[in-house]
């Protein structure tokens, strides 16, 4: 699972990626790549915007995995955005969370170290049910093996796992529920 944070050591990370995001903002501007600058700006914008709400859905847990993975080591990068109207998600935090650590650690066994891999996950609620998308691009150095990894994982009722593409560099999945 994951690890447990002090508020000294939140506040040291949050600062380390703040310091990180205005150094690349200052570089910019420095060699007068005001374009780039600004397209940074807006894509930390946009990051907050979408932790946000993912802070706003009640999905303590989840929220927290999300936005601390990148504080530890991993050879997958991960990012999320939520769409729809915002709800009450906390009674699906526990499963939604455990689901989250079991695909990344399955991801670490099976990518290439050497490439750039990433994952987003899409949080998309709607008045007929609430759905995760995860999508992965990067290289997967075993693709049946992550497949039969991820089939092993029992889906709690009223949520199904749907395995919609997989290959070398890349995979959809949808978690619903409903």
């Amino acid at each position: 699972m994951e690890k447990e944070w002090d508020v000294v050591e939140i506040l040291r990370y949050a600062r380390h990626d703040w310091l990180n995001k205005l150094q690349l903002i200052k570089g910019n501007l420095a060699l007068n790549r005001l374009d780039r600058a600004n397209e940074i700006i807006e894509e930390i914008v946009n990051e907050s915007k979408h932790e946000s709400k993912l802070t706003n859905i009640n999905m303590r847990l989840f929220a927290g995995f999300v936005m601390t993975y990148h504080w530890n080591n991993h050879a997958v990068r991960l990012d999320v955005e939520v769409l729809g109207e915002l709800k009450d998600l906390s009674q699906y935090d526990e499963f939604v969370y455990n689901w989250c650590c079991y695909l990344t650690e399955a991801l670490e066994k099976y990518v290439d170290y050497h490439a750039e891999n990433y994952l987003s996950i899409s949080v998309c609620i709607e008045e007929r049910g609430i759905r995760f998308f995860f999508d992965f691009s990067g290289i997967l150095t075993d693709i049946q093996k992550l497949q039969n990894k991820l089939q092993c994982y029992e889906c709690a009722q009223g949520v199904a796992l749907v395995e919609q593409h997989m290959s070398e560099d890349e995979f959809s999945l949808m978690l619903t529920i409903s």
